[in-house]
């Protein structure tokens, strides 16, 4: 089974659910706004030069596709190095955390600039 000691493993399974929960809330909740949008999305706004980097929606969805590829390669990494190194692991899975949590972030500060 591919990834039998998350599922094993209690902390591994809860934060590797997180993550992954936490995606998709981010994705429910961009859709939710700013699903229906056809004109252009502000990326990026710096408070110097004002807009940076403008897009659609498939440069949002590009960044959240891009956060559950990361998720994935940690969580296969946390399975392929769980019985050699255990708290690396960790490491990893909690990476994993931290990226869907930056990424919820991010997606609600393009909510709340558009």
């Amino acid at each position: 089974m591919l990834f039998s000691h998350i599922i094993k493993d209690k902390y591994l399974r809860i934060v590797g659910g997180m993550s992954l929960l936490i995606l998709l809330l981010a994705i429910m909740i961009f859709y939710a706004t700013l699903g229906s949008i056809t004109t252009p999305l502000i990326i990026h706004f710096d408070s110097y030069r004002g807009i940076d980097i403008v897009g659609g929606r498939a440069e949002v969805y590009g960044i959240l596709i891009l956060g559950l590829i990361l998720i994935l390669i940690n969580l296969f990494l946390a399975e392929f190095i769980y019985k050699r190194e255990r708290f690396l692991s960790y490491i990893f899975a909690f990476a994993s955390l931290l990226i869907s949590t930056l990424i919820l972030m991010a997606i609600s500060v393009i909510i709340s600039v558009n």
